[in-house]
């Protein structure tokens, strides 16, 4: 077996997978909130409200606006346009791409420049299907999920974003999406939980085990009221 294979980008465009994986878990490893935080809000979200490296506690205790930038990067530049990079300008193959989400969601949800720890992903995941073009499932997340779901049944994003990190294998697999996408769907829903499930390596208090588990499950957060949980610090 020839090494060079794996890191050498030939000039037809392909790209090995371990040198993107590689790549891309550098490109989604830049901490975003963290930095528009200290440079320009003067903070450490770290230390503030929910501990949590991204757009959303940056946008609870940073300010609104520095909050949906911070959003917008992860989101747009982390996620959609690196695939649209790899895609239409490299030209480089379906499986490629997904493992480019992989290591872009990867390196989000645990920064290599800042202790392994980083945001939950949500964005940085939004941005990666938008670059694979599911237009479907967006709209039905959005729709049903966003507006119906979040806006006006039950004011709580947490909750909501873990029924879409469900739904959208089933709703891959019910608009006819091939098997690669529906088991990508599935390897990312695992990552955003995992992520939910370990936090950024927060000790889980002594005899509250069961429910601050199902608490990080079900809401991203470690108890039940959110107001303490987001501007806590």
């Amino acid at each position: 077996m020839n090494l060079t294979k794996l890191f050498v980008v030939p000039l037809n465009g392909y790209v090995p997978y371990v040198t993107v994986i590689i790549i891309c878990y550098f490109i989604g490893s830049i901490p975003t909130s963290y930095l528009l935080g200290k440079f320009i809000a003067r903070i450490d979200i770290r230390t503030r409200g929910s501990m949590n490296v991204g757009a959303s506690n940056l946008y609870v205790n940073g300010g609104k606006v520095i909050g949906i930038i911070a959003g917008t990067i992860d989101c747009l530049l982390k996620g959609t346009f690196i695939i649209i990079l790899l895609d239409i300008i490299l030209g480089l193959g379906e499986y490629v791409l997904l493992v480019a989400g992989v290591g872009l969601i990867t390196g989000h949800n645990w920064s290599v420049f800042i202790g392994f720890k980083g945001g939950r992903g949500i964005a940085t995941a939004l941005g990666v299907i938008l670059g694979f073009q599911m237009w479907e499932e967006i709209l039905v997340l959005i729709l049903f999920v966003g507006i119906l779901g979040r806006l006006i049944v039950y004011k709580d994003s947490g909750f909501w974003c873990f029924v879409a990190i469900g739904l959208l294998p089933i709703l891959c697999f019910a608009f006819g999406k091939p098997s690669s996408i529906t088991y990508f769907s599935v390897l990312l829903g695992s990552l955003l939980i995992c992520k939910r499930l370990i936090s950024n390596g927060n000790i889980v208090p002594e005899g509250s085990v069961t429910s601050t588990i199902f608490c990080r499950l079900i809401f991203d957060r470690d108890i039940l009221s959110k107001d303490y949980w987001v501007r806590r610090g």
